[in-house]
């Protein structure tokens, strides 16, 4: 009951309450860019070539710019730098509606799309995940963001098929202007959250070299906290770890080994999706819970113990649909509890660059596992693929587990960092 007040209570806070409504019209649209992209990329040039050209230009600009959007998150007021991504995705969003409905569409207005597309979403997601700490107490904190968390997932869960009926029925430029749209919402409810001051007020100015300096900076921060090291590292071994055979392997199984094939592909990923969503809203139920650091690294290595058994039943739909429902739950549990204690962790004025290197562990990385995984399937079985996995989680969640520079983490390693 406690917790439910809780996540009541951070929904009833104005600024927190504009800033979910904001991040989740924002994901919404994500979700459409990706779909649309895909349809209309292969309607108009039927080439997998330029899809796949196209989404590996949104996505490399993670690697690059999510550094200098976390830096600039702690110089910037992460309210003022929310707005001015979202104003530059609804200017690129709206010429793009106009161009769809006039016919002047060309490749290279993809291209550049993709480009503004990449850069923009990466100053957006370490700005609004470093902008939670500033909107609620820290006692509400693991509860705004299971919030959050809960948020992303819905836009996910939601998004595609929405988008995909919306094409369906009214035909592809009107889901630029439903993106449109969405943007408009998402800077009405950003205005809404008001002015929020940057922790580092002695920055009055912008410069190539202070953004660099402060990104190395937010490096030595995290070096010297070993349990934000170990949590930024587990972030990006679950992204290789499970990302890569989630999207690769589990379609692999479902063509191969289970009957129905993509029907039966969007049932286990739904399994999967429903117990992430779950996972998220537990843990913010459970708010405030006692030695947060060692449940989520034991609850790590319950989850590569799980993982390691997808591709073991991978010929039975009900038990393969059981596994992926509780490896969510522990996903949905993971990514709650890492980024509220790397928040916890983390000194105010450096929260912005921590963020980003967790993001950028976490999905910044996406192509690489890809890139590991569709190897990785040429050379050995699926069934091997998912236990190696596993057994890399598990076995580095354990070590992590039993160190005591990361379960009694240094109470003065923070402020040494300052």
């Amino acid at each position: 009951m406690r917790g439910n007040i809780s996540l009541l209570k951070n929904l009833s806070k104005g600024k927190f309450r504009n800033f979910w409504l904001t991040q989740v019209f924002v994901l919404i649209a994500i979700q459409f860019y990706f779909i649309s992209l895909s349809w209309m990329t292969l309607d108009l040039t039927g080439s997998t070539v330029l899809l796949g050209t196209l989404l590996t230009i949104t996505a490399v600009p993670r690697l690059i710019i999510m550094p200098i959007g976390g830096a600039l998150a702690d110089i910037i007021s992460p309210s003022k730098l929310l707005m001015i991504n979202i104003l530059l995705l609804f200017f690129s969003s709206l010429f793009f509606t106009f161009t769809m409905y006039f016919g002047y569409l060309e490749i290279w207005m993809l291209v550049v799309f993709s480009i503004i597309f990449g850069i923009s979403t990466a100053l957006f997601l370490p700005t609004s995940f470093s902008i939670i700490p500033k909107l609620v107490n820290e006692s509400r904190l693991q509860s705004a963001n299971s919030l959050a968390q809960l948020g992303l997932q819905l836009s996910t869960s939601i998004g595609p098929a929405l988008a995909g009926v919306i094409i369906s029925l009214f035909g592809l430029p009107s889901i630029y202007l439903t993106i449109t749209i969405f943007f408009i919402i998402s800077l009405l409810f950003s205005l809404a959250i008001g002015h929020i001051e940057t922790d580092n007020q002695d920055r009055n100015n912008l410069s190539f070299k202070g953004v660099f300096v402060d990104i190395v900076d937010g490096i030595k921060i995290v070096r010297g906290i070993p349990l934000l090291i170990a949590l930024i590292f587990i972030s990006a071994l679950l992204n290789i770890s499970v990302i890569g055979p989630q999207q690769i392997g589990l379609p692999y199984i479902a063509q191969t080994s289970l009957e129905g094939g993509a029907h039966n592909l969007g049932f286990i990923m739904s399994a999967l999706g429903a117990g992430t969503l779950v996972g998220a809203l537990l843990i913010g139920l459970l708010n405030n819970i006692k030695s947060p650091i060692i449940i989520a690294f034991s609850v790590a290595v319950v989850l590569g113990g799980i993982w390691s058994l997808v591709g073991v039943y991978q010929n039975k739909l009900a038990v393969i649909s059981t596994i992926l429902f509780f490896s969510g739950v522990c996903i949905g549990v993971l990514n709650v509890l890492i980024l509220t204690l790397i928040q916890r962790k983390t000194p105010k004025n450096a929260i912005g660059r921590v963020m980003s290197l967790q993001l950028l562990g976490s999905t910044g990385i996406q192509p690489v596992s890809f890139l590991i995984v569709g190897w990785l399937l040429d050379i050995i079985s699926v069934t091997t693929l998912f236990i190696l996995s596993g057994l890399i989680i598990s076995i580095t969640s354990l070590v992590s587990l039993i160190s005591k520079n990361i379960r009694q983490p240094d109470i003065n390693a923070k402020s040494r960092a300052l």
